[in-house]
């Protein structure tokens, strides 16, 4: 697959990505995804988000607290 933003060849990986929905941030893990090595680009797959959506809407996930770095833009 293509980037959708700069066309380059997508690469399949496996890990890590945050999902944002309805205004609320998850963080998703050992999820399979297609990045883009030059833009940072992450893609799942139409059966992927499907099930993940469905896991949000079940609230079938567990809350955790994280400590993220937050910046003031300029």
């Amino acid at each position: 697959m293509k980037c959708a933003a700069c066309q380059t060849n997508m690469v399949f990986k496996k890990g890590e990505i945050d999902l944002r929905v309805k205004g609320k941030l998850y963080l998703v893990r050992d999820v399979s995804y297609e990045e883009c090595p030059s833009c940072g680009e992450k893609v799942l797959s139409p059966e992927v988000a499907q099930k993940l959506y469905e896991k949000i809407k079940n609230k079938q996930f567990r809350e955790e607290s994280i400590s993220i770095p937050v910046l003031n833009g300029t």
